[in-house]
C-alpha cells in the first residue's frame, strides 16, 4: 500500500500509512524504508527523513547497501548536502546510484566545482556514468552558468560514451545558451534535429532565455509553437505578455491577455510543502483557508 501510494504520487498518504503500521506494532523492513524514503525527497521532508534514517539504525539496516543508497538520495533531494556526503563516506562500496545521487547533490545546491570534482573521481573508479549522472552534471553546469564546461561534458557523453542526449540533455545545453544570450545557437540546436524541433519544453525554455535577454523577435516566433501545440497551458501566454510588457507594447499585452481570458486560462497557484513539528502541511500561493494557516506563515 505505501508503495502504491508512493507510486501515485501521494505522498502524505504514505506517510501516514507507515505511521498507521508502527502503531499496529507492525516492524518495518528494508523493503519498508527503501519505498519510503522517496516520499521523504519529493516532500523535502528532512525531519521525518532523519527521523526514519534512525529507524533504519535501531533495526540493524545500515549494512544494507541498497537502504543506505536511499537514505543519501533522501538527504541528496532534501538539500541536506553534508549529511549526503558523510552517508557517501561511509558506503563500503559506491555504485551508479551512489555515485549520481552525491553529484546531483552538490550541482542542485550550488556546488558545481564539488560536483564535477566527484564526477572526475568517479571516471578514475570502475563505476562508468550514464545518462542520468551525466544529467545531473549538466545540470550542475547549468545551475553555475559554466557554458564552456556544459558543451564539454555534453559532448563528451556522445563521442566517449556513445550515450545519445535524450530531451533532458538538451534542455539544460539550451538553458545554458540562453542565460548568456547565444539565443541564436540554441535556436540552431533545435532545428538541426527533428525530433526535438517542436518539443514544448525545450521551446519554453529557449523563450525564458529569450525574455531574460528582451529578444522580442525571437520570442514572438518560438512562443507560437507552443501556443498552437498547447493552447490550453497559460505559461507561454504569460511569458509572452511580461515580455511585451517590458517593451512597452500594451496593445499587444492587452490582445494576450484577452486571449487568456477568452480561453479562460489563468496562472496556476504555487503549491508547496512546509514541515512542522513532524508534521508536513501543503500549501497554495494566496489560500488562506488552511485550518493552520497562521503557524504555516511563521
Amino acid at each position: 500500500m505505501i508503495s502504491g501510494y508512493v507510486t501515485v504520487g501521494n505522498y502524505l498518504k504514505a506517510l501516514e500509512l507507515y505511521e498507521d503500521m508502527k502503531a499496529v506494532g507492525v516492524n518495518p523492513d528494508a523493503i519498508t524504508f527503501t519505498t519510503l524514503l522517496p516520499a521523504c525527497s519529493q516532500l523535502a521532508a528532512l525531519e521525518k527523513g532523519m527521523e526514519i534514517h534512525r529507524s533504519i539504525t535501531e533495526n540493524g539496516l545500515e549494512a544494507n547497501e541498497i537502504v543506505m543508497g536511499a537514505i543519501l538520495d533522501m538527504y541528496a533531494k532534501c538539500g541536506a548536502v553534508d549529511k549526503a556526503l558523510t552517508v557517501f563516506n561511509q558506503l563500503p562500496s559506491r555504485d551508479l546510484v551512489s555515485w549520481t545521487s552525491m553529484i546531483t547533490a552538490y550541482g542542485s545546491h550550488g556546488q558545481a566545482e564539488e560536483a564535477l570534482k566527484l564526477f572526475s573521481e568517479m571516471q578514475q573508479s570502475s563505476v562508468k556514468p550514464d545518462g542520468v549522472t551525466f544529467l545531473a552534471v549538466l545540470s550542475a553546469c547549468s545551475h553555475a552558468g559554466l557554458l564552456d564546461e556544459g558543451y564539454y561534458y555534453f559532448n563528451q557523453m556522445i563521442m566517449q560514451y556513445n550515450i545519445q542526449p535524450q530531451i533532458e540533455h538538451y534542455s539544460c545545453l539550451i538553458d545554458l545558451l540562453g542565460r548568456f544570450g547565444r539565443l541564436n545557437d540554441a535556436y540552431s540546436i533545435l532545428q538541426s534535429n527533428t525530433e526535438i524541433r517542436e518539443d514544448i519544453g525545450l521551446l519554453s525554455t529557449l523563450l525564458s532565455g529569450c525574455r531574460l535577454h528582451k529578444n522580442l523577435e525571437m520570442g514572438e516566433k518560438i512562443a507560437k509553437l507552443p501556443i498552437e501545440k498547447d493552447p490550453d497551458d497559460p505559461s507561454s501566454y504569460i511569458t509572452l505578455s511580461n515580455m511585451y510588457s517590458v517593451a512597452k507594447k500594451w496593445d499587444e499585452v492587452r490582445r494576450v491577455r484577452l486571449q487568456m481570458k477568452e480561453l479562460g486560462l489563468k496562472k496556476n497557484p504555487g503549491c508547496s510543502w512546509i514541515e512542522i513539528d513532524k508534521r508536513i502541511r501543503p500549501f497554495f500561493v494566496e489560500d488562506d483557508s488552511h485550518p493552520e494557516v497562521e503557524m504555516v506563515h511563521e
